[in-house]
């Protein structure tokens, strides 16, 4: 993470993205001590270290914060445990952030990204055929998503979700039924589930992540 742009912030309105995506790298199980450190710095620790190095900037220039986040930070997501983890992380950190903005009138708004199931090209090479799993209104549109992110920067909502329907639904459910993770897992097909964590398996080794690159 690089902090060179920060300088400038004030020239572009002072906006700034805070965003990182790891699930298509995410290994199915804890592994070992290189692997969680580099999921926490990529998907956490690294937002913490920007926002904290960003807010006098923002603060000068009545900025608004976007960060990336995912319904994985609400609802726990099976075979993305390391990566779940962080996500709650995030949303812990930015939504108290945001209150404390609040409570002392601060000029800077935060926006936090609740984000599904959004088909971009790399996920859509990981996943293939096995995307179909997922209902068509639950497919999220690249292009939409972005569009809903910038968006954020005007209207300044405390929280984005997107795909809008899903994703209601999906905090629907899994506040009020106990059984909606096991009904989603009984739902795949056998064969689905262990592409899904072969695929998953395969992409972690090729990042290297069970040599501890990072």
């Amino acid at each position: 993470m690089t902090f060179k742009a920060l300088p400038y912030l004030e020239a572009s309105k002072g906006h700034i993205f805070t965003t990182s995506s790891m699930a298509g790298e995410t290994p199915t199980s804890f592994t070992n001590l290189y692997t969680s450190t580099k999921h926490a710095v990529g998907n956490a620790l690294s937002f913490y270290e920007m926002t904290f190095k960003a807010l006098p900037y923002l603060e000068a220039s009545k900025g608004h914060i976007f960060t990336t986040s995912s319904m994985a930070g609400e609802t726990p997501t099976s075979f993305t445990n390391l990566y779940t983890s962080t996500k709650h992380a995030v949303n812990g950190f930015f939504y108290s952030l945001q209150q404390e903005l609040l409570a002392r009138q601060s000029p800077v708004g935060i926006t936090v990204g609740a984000l599904g199931f959004i088909v971009t090209e790399d996920l859509d090479a990981i996943l293939g055929e096995d995307k179909s799993v997922f209902p068509s209104f639950a497919q999220g549109d690249v292009h939409v998503c972005a569009t809903g992110m910038m968006d954020s920067l005007i209207i300044r909502p405390r929280t984005f979700t997107y795909p809008f329907i899903a994703n209601k639904l999906q905090r629907l459910l899994w506040y009020l039924n106990p059984y909606y993770q096991e009904m989603i897992i009984n739902s795949m097909p056998i064969e689905t589930v262990d592409r899904l964590l072969n695929t998953m398996k395969e992409q972690s080794e090729i990042r290297g992540f069970q040599k501890g690159n990072f």
